[in-house]
């Protein structure tokens, strides 16, 4: 077997890009006008990261998160993987619909909803995957702890946010 594996290259690249794309239409921009929605308007807890952290932090999760994946796909001649798969394409279709309804549609509260559906879908394909390889399912551990992280910090905004009229103007 050769030490570069194409499938364990492109599994690893494919989440990062999503993200990337997600990130690049619908994150806010620091001298962006249309953003002055979240960079100006709203109150944000004392503990929310500057923004330079979630570039690299998401790069590197995501790239967790699709080696993980690979790890499982590569079972399929020798293990159901269907549930496994299921459970991991629910967390990570949640996570390509947060950035877009919190950034693009300016929905706090669906974000939260969201996003508490992204840490009980993660904990499934944790478990499904723990089943089937163990290192898979640990290198999703630091992607549980972020958005454990972001799921407190969503719900801080919508607190410190709920009479905030100035996000309601267009």
């Amino acid at each position: 077997m050769s030490w570069f594996n194409l499938k364990a290259v492109g599994s690893t690249l494919l989440p990062i890009g999503c993200g990337m794309l997600n990130g690049f239409f619908f994150s806010p921009r620091k001298n962006d006008r249309t953003n002055d929605w979240y960079n100006k308007r709203m109150i944000k807890p004392s503990f929310n990261p500057p923004g330079w952290v979630f570039g690299p932090v998401w790069t590197t999760l995501y790239g967790m998160m699709g080696y993980s994946a690979y790890r499982i796909l590569a079972l399929h001649a020798s293990h159901d993987i269907t549930r496994a798969m299921t459970a991991f394409g629910v967390q990570f279709a949640l996570n390509m619909s947060w950035t877009p309804v919190f950034f693009g549609l300016h929905q706090i509260e669906l974000a939260s909803v969201i996003v508490s559906g992204m840490c009980a879908s993660t904990l499934w394909t944790i478990k499904e995957f723990a089943c089937l390889d163990t290192l898979a399912s640990r290198l999703l551990y630091p992607y549980m702890g972020w958005i454990s992280f972001a799921l407190v910090l969503n719900f801080s905004i919508l607190y410190l946010n709920r009479n905030n009229k100035s996000l309601k103007e267009q």
